[in-house]
């Protein structure tokens, strides 16, 4: 609770992601505290979504259906079924940092060929990106020139609490 809002934090695990009754059991909780939809977006790792089988589409699917968000988080770091990806309906694609950094290293020319390809086939197929591991003036400017919509990383801000977030806020957002 929170000046007078009470906030509701749902872990969903890998696991829990292949449960057949969890959108039945979001849905009820959604009910229960007044919780629209749209204010959920879940993140799977690449990982969890090439490996997450049948029942991971199914419950993507229904949740999308009800009005879910989804992102693929680690995008760089498994093994994506590219085709698959285009299909299963994500939302929001966040490239790893280790699609990233290689490209600012002096013999980088293979490595930004690899990330402007991903950043054109996301693009292409309609998908926001947000880009993790952000640290640097010259990484937002590439990333940005490039079609990058969100940023993410050290550059902006280290990891902080509720207060010190609040704080950040307050100071930033004038």
């Amino acid at each position: 609770r929170h000046d007078g809002v009470e906030y509701i934090e749902v872990n969903i695990s890998a696991v829990q992601s292949v449960d057949i009754y969890l959108p039945d059991y979001l849905l009820q909780c959604m009910g229960k505290y007044g919780i629209s939809s749209d204010f959920f977006n879940f993140e799977i790792t690449e990982t969890a979504a090439v490996q997450g089988g049948e029942l991971l589409d199914l419950n993507m699917s229904r949740l999308k259906s009800m009005g879910c968000g989804f992102s693929m988080d680690d995008f760089g770091t498994g093994y994506s079924n590219l085709s698959q990806m285009a299909n299963t309906g994500f939302d929001i694609i966040k490239l790893d940092k280790s699609l990233i950094w290689p490209c600012f290293d002096e013999d980088s020319a293979h490595a930004r060929t690899i990330l402007d390809s991903c950043i054109a086939m996301i693009n292409g197929l309609g998908i926001s990106i947000v880009a993790e591991g952000v640290e640097t003036k010259e990484q937002v400017d590439m990333l940005t020139e490039n079609g990058v919509e969100y940023l993410q990383g050290y550059y902006f801000a280290k990891p902080m609490n509720e207060q010190d977030y609040l704080k950040f806020l307050q100071e930033n957002c004038k």
